[in-house]
């Protein structure tokens, strides 16, 4: 409707505020709010380019499709507003209303700074505070959230039936892990940085740590972080961020229940897209990705980089990596990564239930 009432036009445009951006699907993913933007001109739904998030600028804004097409007053006063303000003016979590059931995935979700609108294919909430919605992103970058939607079979997920999905307790015990990768994979520039402040906690730089002791070559998690924002907050290289994914999924199956059998069950039966991808897949020592399918390049990599990193590996002695890359390689194996972050986190929950420190809701006196 913004469209058709004048509030907006087509006009691809390169932007310096979040206050200009009308958000499309493709700019963001899971937990990747700054995940591609529009080509210049945009001729197709394909025509996007992935950014590189080991060298985004700290300011940087996507370039946009759509422009305010009317005055500000206008503009600002069509917005809906939440509690007396405009709904622009919260940290949001925006997902897209399309649910595709075959895809690697069907729930993509990500939280989006002050600023930016979005078109109709596009949702976006906010909860009663920051906290809440910063854990709600973190559910909703899991794989559990996003196998419900696959085996209830819905096509779209709208406002309605977002107020439906399983909701995360700010006061749970696996909340401060689930907040620090859920905030370090999504605060990935400087227009996140109130936030960063405002959620903090102390304590993570000494307790806060890779919950699966098999990644290797990873930086530690969390001993560098400070209260105020800096360029290295956010986990920014593929390895990285994919392990901060895949730990996301073994909290939040801890967290709703789901045995590490079951998660393991989850990812095989229903996701073969996904399980196809990560079975050609690696990491090199810097946490630049290479991969077999086209369609889950990492930045920058090219068919035949596969093709030598394979010959590599073969005769590793021999043979060098493939231009631009480092040895050692590390392998996919999203089972055994789940499974060792599911171990980690139940024994952490555990502890705090045997601790007395939390009862399990199902477990309380009515």
């Amino acid at each position: 409707m913004g469209k058709e009432n004048g509030y907006i036009r087509w006009s691809t445009s390169d932007i310096n505020s979040p206050n200009q951006l009308i958000l499309q699907g493709p700019h963001f993913i899971g937990a990747t709010p700054v995940n591609k933007q529009p080509n210049n001109p945009c001729k197709t739904n394909r025509d996007w380019a992935s950014f590189d998030l080991r060298t985004l600028p700290e300011d940087a804004v996507a370039r946009t499709n759509y422009i305010r097409a009317c005055d500000e007053d206008r503009y600002y006063s069509a917005q809906d507003t939440w509690d007396g303000h405009r709904y622009t003016e919260y940290f949001r979590l925006a997902w897209r209303e399309m649910v595709p059931p075959s895809n690697e995935r069907s729930l993509f979700a990500a939280l989006i700074p002050p600023g930016p609108t979005h078109i109709n294919s596009v949702r976006s909430m906010a909860f009663e505070n920051n906290r809440i919605t910063v854990l709600n992103a973190g559910f909703w970058a899991a794989l559990p959230l996003d196998y419900l939607l696959r085996i209830t079979g819905r096509g779209h997920l709208d406002v309605s039936e977002a107020r439906k999905m399983p909701a995360p307790t700010a006061n749970h015990p696996l909340a401060a892990p689930l907040l620090l990768r859920t905030l370090r994979l999504n605060c990935l520039t400087n227009h996140y940085a109130a936030l960063w402040t405002e959620l903090y906690h102390p304590t993570w730089p000494g307790y806060e740590g890779w919950a699966n002791p098999n990644w290797s070559n990873l930086k530690p998690l969390a001993t560098h972080l400070k209260q105020t924002w800096e360029y290295d907050t956010p986990l920014r290289t593929d390895y990285e961020r994919r392990a901060g994914l895949v730990e996301l999924d073994a909290i939040v199956s801890v967290w709703l229940g789901v045995t590490a059998d079951q998660l393991a069950a989850i990812y095989k039966s229903r996701y073969p897209v996904l399980s196809d991808y990560e079975s050609e897949m690696y990491f090199d020592a810097k946490g630049r990705k290479i991969a077999a399918n086209h369609n889950t390049y990492g930045y920058g990599q090219t068919k035949q980089d596969y093709l030598d990193l394979l010959a590599h590996l073969e005769k590793p002695e021999s043979t060098p990596p493939p231009a631009g890359y480092t040895a050692p390689f590390y392998k996919a194996d999203r089972e055994a990564e789940m499974r060792a972050a599911h171990a980690h986190f139940q024994a952490r929950l555990d502890k705090e239930i045997a601790a007395g420190r939390w009862t399990p809701p199902g477990s309380r006196e009515a």
